[in-house]
């Protein structure tokens, strides 16, 4: 399969500017503490989605302003090298994808995501430095199955989530030219299926351009830090939907969590623990359209698994992912493994609200949403 121009374009600017890099990163660091805003337009590299080929390339854009946290950063901040906070929105025009089993045009419309994102600084010089840029939010997609029967998008919201590499050297005073190669995913989380989810890996070229005002981001005026414990114990509950296929109407679970928290300092900590899901609704094959759930579809009222993962803590909130595997599921399809990425915010030293997702192998099973108590 032959790469369209436009990508070929994009690439050889991306390639120049990284050249552009590797002479400059042994220079000496400028630190900037003003806000910036960027535009970057993108072209696809790719259109992907589990258990069907999809081709053609999806144009747009970023629209993205930069709150600088370097002019007095936390603790935590300093430590992972954190430049801005970043609020993030997302247009792709699809029109030109298809899915070859069933290449209908205009089958999933366009995409808008607004994203919430930490810009981490990997390598920096006098005049280029290097990001990674990890991000969550929403994310709107024009067609779903109950408008033409696209078999991949059961809703018209969802979440997204976006990781970046990004470029940037100074061309001017205050601008910037990046470039960056990243990876946009929309899926519901099962509260609507089908759910298979969309992935949209894109290359960019844009500017950046600083702004006059000074950084909103003035950590000092932020909540007090936490005092955080070396050893404590989490006690856990969400509840969550998930969809009945291809219909509108959902079944409900409770998720149930105590485990254990080892942290290794103020950023970085492990966990272990027992989650149990509660049914609300199992599996009867006598009613297999109203009950089926996949790879979660249970006969009994409780599954049970031990999981253990890495804890990242941002001040007051945590990024987590657990691989656990069943002591107790009476799964349809045999399932024995599962995971449990999560993120929680402590409102108080002691208790916390959280979300956290439940996915089978690449299926997303629900999300729950809900409490974390520390005693």
């Amino acid at each position: 399969m032959s790469i369209p121009k436009p990508v070929k374009f994009y690439s050889f600017l991306f390639l120049l500017s990284l050249s552009f890099a590797a002479a400059n990163l042994h220079a000496q660091e400028v630190q900037d503490t003003r806000n910036s805003i960027e535009f970057a337009p993108q072209v696809s590299l790719g259109v992907f989605t589990a258990q069907h080929k999809l081709s053609g390339t999806a144009y747009g854009g970023e629209l993205i302003y930069h709150m600088s946290t370097t002019a007095n950063p936390r603790p935590w901040m300093k430590m992972l090298n954190l430049k801005s906070l970043d609020l993030v929105f997302n247009y792709k025009k699809m029109s030109n994808i298809v899915m070859e089993s069933d290449p209908r045009p205009d089958r999933f419309g366009d995409s808008y995501a607004l994203i919430a994102a930490l810009n981490f600084s990997l390598l920096k010089g006098k005049n280029t430095e290097l990001f990674v840029t990890p991000g969550l939010g929403m994310g709107y997609l024009g067609e779903t199955w109950f408008t033409n029967e696209n078999v991949l998008v059961g809703s018209h919201l969802n979440f997204s989530s976006r990781i970046a590499l990004k470029l940037a050297t100074k061309i001017g005073p205050a601008t910037r030219l990046s470039a960056g190669l990243d990876i946009l995913h929309f899926s519901n989380g099962g509260t609507r299926v089908p759910n298979n989810g969309m992935n949209i890996s894109s290359v960019s070229l844009g500017l950046i351009q600083s702004l006059k005002t000074k950084s909103a981001a003035d950590t000092s005026s932020w909540r007090k830090p936490m005092d955080y414990k070396k050893h404590s114990i989490d006690i856990g509950v969400n509840i969550g939907r998930r969809g009945v296929y291809r219909s509108k109407d959902g079944l409900y679970k409770t998720g149930l969590y105590a485990g254990y928290n080892y942290r290794l300092n103020s950023v970085l900590g492990f966990g272990a623990g027992l989650d149990a899901v509660y049914y609300h609704t199992i599996y009867d094959p006598l009613r297999n359209t109203e009950t089926y759930q996949s790879k979660a579809s249970s006969f009994d009222r409780w599954r049970v698994g031990l999981a253990v993962g890495p804890d990242l803590w941002m001040g007051r909130m945590a990024m987590s992912v657990k691989y656990g595997y069943y002591m107790h599921y009476n799964s349809l399809m045999n399932i024995k493994t599962y995971w449990t990425p999560g993120l929680k915010y402590n409102v108080l030293d002691w208790a916390a609200v959280q979300a956290k997702i439940y996915i089978h192998e690449t299926e997303a099973d629900f999300v729950g949403f809900g409490f974390i108590f520390t005693p």
